[in-house]
């Protein structure tokens, strides 16, 4: 079965706090159970290629973290599946 949970950067906090969210959302855990993301990618990298939804038409970062799929697209939409579907 595949399972998978979407989130949206709406300002509150950055991308790479809204990963860390969705994934935690994901995997039914508290967010300080996950491993550092330092340990997969630079977060204030990732916040700042995508700092202003929409400022990179069509773009998308993927990689890999606490055993999940994570895309991240430029408008702020972030997408979590199990690492693997």
């Amino acid at each position: 079965m595949t399972s998978a949970d979407s989130g949206q950067n709406d300002g509150a906090g950055s991308l790479s706090e809204t990963v860390v969210r969705s994934v935690a959302t994901h995997k039914d855990t508290e967010e300080m159970a996950l491993p550092s993301l330092y340990g997969v990618l630079d977060p204030d990298a990732l916040d700042s290629l995508f700092d202003t939804p929409g400022s990179i038409p069509n773009g998308q970062v993927t990689f890999d973290y606490a055993g999940c799929t994570v895309v991240c697209e430029s408008d702020g939409t972030v997408d979590v599946r199990d690492a693997g579907e």
